[in-house]
């Protein structure tokens, strides 16, 4: 290898988590926005939370939610340890107010470079949102979610925000541009000259589109042939993002900094997330509802990556439109945009399980349910109090207690059936078990 060349290897991550750009962050505001934080106090080499949003507001007249989005998203892909994530964590839930939470934000910074190079690389997800109004790309704007079959005959070209090959395309098609925004201005070539000659630090470029490892903090869900159709999927603390993508009537519950939701339907999601959730054009039927289960080693698992249980926004979801469009206050009812989602009623609510032994002191939700969800199951278990009490208090003789007993248990069966709550159950079922058995012989709950 010369002495002179350079290898490049575009890091999945800021083209992943990224949010489609507004037209006010082309190159042509970019460049602008490059020369007006050199000469300003705080903005250069470190760009705090006051300055960028008097950027991307006052001059660019972006929404505060959207400028907060493109801040937040780069700080999760900034190196903190778990103890620094909890301690940030602690300081936002402190905040009753949302002078005291703009206060908090305003002791943020970020590197200056790096922040423009990830807001420029967000070019490549305007593209998979501009395509997709012909079908190319995912995801789609359309209030209808793509059929089945669209779905399945799209997989290839679906997933270009996943395609590192796609990354390493678009850094070196737009190299020069990326170069222009890290030259000094004094610097940049005249017009139809080369960059060749102009110095560009190269300390700020590995952290952001380069690396040379690949840390394993996200997970990717999205529809390869029946993973995510049908499905009950729990995971356990993510320490950076959980993507939702072309899934079906799919029950997700998760713990993770960032959640993000495109062309998937029907699907329900239950979330611990100090972010709010983030949902992408091209869904429909999407239930937003409380994290509501717990295992022993729990609250240790979200220890070690930096999650805490407050603050939770599981239930604030932003809505991305084209051109970096926020919608962000889901109380307007005749807006249409808000349709594609609700949130579960805690009618609907029942805890979940997870049925297996281990070690560790996690005894409950952490952070407990919300009041309208923990008055729901206490309403539920007095129900099922009462009914103890009338059982008992029928004396049965052994006869009528066999009957009864059959009763229930036929009941019992039906409502699974009915619910499509019985594959659960069935899916507990070693492998082993289900193979040997015939197609259609009772399964052991059955006996």
């Amino acid at each position: 290898m010369e002495e002179d060349s350079v290898s490049i290897w575009p890091r999945m991550e800021p083209f992943l988590l990224g949010v489609a750009p507004s037209s006010k962050l082309g190159l042509h505001y970019l460049r602008k926005m490059a020369t007006y934080v050199r000469t300003r106090e705080g903005s250069f080499p470190m760009l705090g939370w006051p300055m960028w949003r008097h950027i991307a507001c006052g001059k660019l007249q972006l929404p505060d939610d959207l400028a907060w989005l493109y801040f937040e998203t780069f700080d999760l892909l900034q190196g903190h340890t778990a103890e620094e994530r909890l301690e940030w964590a602690e300081c936002l839930s402190q905040c009753s107010s949302k002078t005291e939470l703009d206060q908090q934000r305003s002791k943020m910074s970020v590197d200056t470079l790096q922040f423009l190079l990830f807001l420029y690389i967000q070019q490549l997800n305007r593209v998979s949102l501009r395509t997709s109004l012909i079908g190319e790309e995912w995801p789609s704007h359309r209030a209808r979610s793509p059929s089945p079959s669209d779905r399945e005959s799209k997989t290839s070209s679906q997933n270009k925000n996943w395609d590192d090959q796609a990354h390493l395309s678009f850094v070196l098609n737009h190299l020069a541009e990326i170069l222009e925004l890290l030259v000094e201005p004094g610097h940049l070539p005249k017009s139809g000259q080369s960059l060749r000659d102009c110095q560009v630090s190269v300390t700020i470029i590995p952290s952001v589109c380069f690396n040379a490892h690949f840390p394993l903090n996200r997970i990717i869900i999205y529809k390869t042939g029946t993973m995510c159709r049908d499905s009950l999927v729990i995971l356990g603390p993510v320490e950076t993002s959980v993507h939702i993508h072309s899934c079906q009537n799919v029950r997700i519950v998760c713990v993770a900094r960032r959640i993000i939701i495109g062309a998937s339907s029907r699907c329900t999601i239950h979330s611990l997330t100090p972010t709010r959730p983030l949902l992408l054009p091209g869904n429909s039927d999407i239930v937003l509802g409380p994290f509501h289960t717990f295992y022993p080693s729990l609250e240790d698992h979200m220890a070690s990556v930096g999650l805490a249980v407050v603050p939770n926004l599981w239930d604030q979801p932003l809505l991305l439109g084209t051109e970096g469009l926020i919608h962000s206050s889901p109380n307007t009812p005749s807006n249409p945009d808000f349709a594609c989602f609700r949130l579960l009623l805690p009618a609907e609510f029942n805890s979940l399980v997870i049925p297996f032994q281990m070690e560790g002191d996690t005894c409950e939700v952490p952070g407990g349910l919300p009041a309208p969800y923990q008055a729901t199951l206490e309403e539920k278990q007095k129900k099922i109090q009462s009914w103890q009490k009338t059982v008992m208090e029928a004396r049965l003789n052994k006869d009528q207690k066999q009957q009864f007993e059959e009763l229930v248990t036929l009941k019992f069966h039906e409502w699974l059936l009915k619910s499509g709550n019985r594959k659960e159950i069935d899916s507990l079922i070693p492998p082993q078990l289900t193979s040997v058995r015939e197609p259609n012989s009772p399964t052991p709950n059955d006996c």
